[in-house]
């Protein structure tokens, strides 16, 4: 009779940790037009949670609402929320193959859609407007730099990986924290050193980082680490 008892128990138990490690996991959403991967850890004693809002790179593009979640980043990043006490929606948006974050050469721009996205969650899901967070990778990180650009006071912080930064300058990127890095092998990688030095500089808060021995590629998967992403989520615009 116990062993049947604890049988059950282990059988409850198990489908109980099933159903939890499911709810954990992204949930294809969309709003506006925009498709878009959104990770929810919400608790009953953060009444306005966080967000945090993921810019893929080229490679995420596309129409599935799956690509762009694909990546070592993305999941670092969500491994990191999952262990913290944090409440925050944690949101990675997918870019059309018809489009960049920016518009670049004969490719139309489409971080408009961001701003809808981000005031969709200002009204309906009471996200705290001193807590919302960016960044991005490759193609997403030349989408932060200019979205900082743009609405300059805006986020509590930023971080942004292997992208340069042309036709701006540093005087601009002064009242958002930054975390940069770039890989030791990348061709930004002197520039952004320059560039990052110069906000400093000028009284800008950055923690710039060179990865070494790693190309593009490779940078991608080693610079969302909890170190950088506990600096990145200990500022507030309070």
């Amino acid at each position: 009779m116990n062993q049947i008892i604890k049988s059950i128990f282990l059988v409850i138990a198990t489908t109980l940790c099933y159903t939890s490690a499911i709810a954990q996991q992204f949930e294809p959403k969309e709003f506006a037009g925009v498709k878009y991967q959104e990770f929810a850890k919400l608790s009953s004693d953060d009444k306005m949670p966080a967000l945090l809002i993921y810019l893929h790179g080229k490679s995420g593009s596309g129409e599935d609402n799956e690509r762009q979640i694909h990546v070592p980043s993305v999941w670092d990043i969500h491994d990191f929320l999952l262990k913290s006490e944090m409440s925050i929606y944690f949101i990675v948006p997918q870019c059309p193959p018809t489009h960049e974050w920016i518009a670049h050469r004969d490719m139309p721009g489409y971080k408009d859609k961001i701003f809808e996205l981000i005031d969709h969650y200002i009204k309906e899901c009471g996200v705290d407007t001193n807590r919302i967070y960016l960044c991005g990778f490759s193609m997403g990180a030349m989408g932060t730099w200019k979205i900082l650009r743009e609405r300059s006071d805006f986020f509590a912080a930023a971080f942004i990986a292997s992208a340069g930064n042309r036709n701006a300058e540093p005087n601009e990127y002064l009242k958002t924290p930054l975390c940069v890095t770039v890989g030791e092998f990348e061709r930004s990688a002197e520039d952004l050193q320059w560039f990052t030095s110069e906000i400093q500089r000028l009284g800008g808060r950055v923690n710039f980082s060179v990865l070494p021995g790693l190309g593009h590629r490779e940078a991608c998967g080693e610079s969302f680490t909890a170190e950088r992403l506990k600096w990145l989520f200990s500022h507030s615009k309070k």
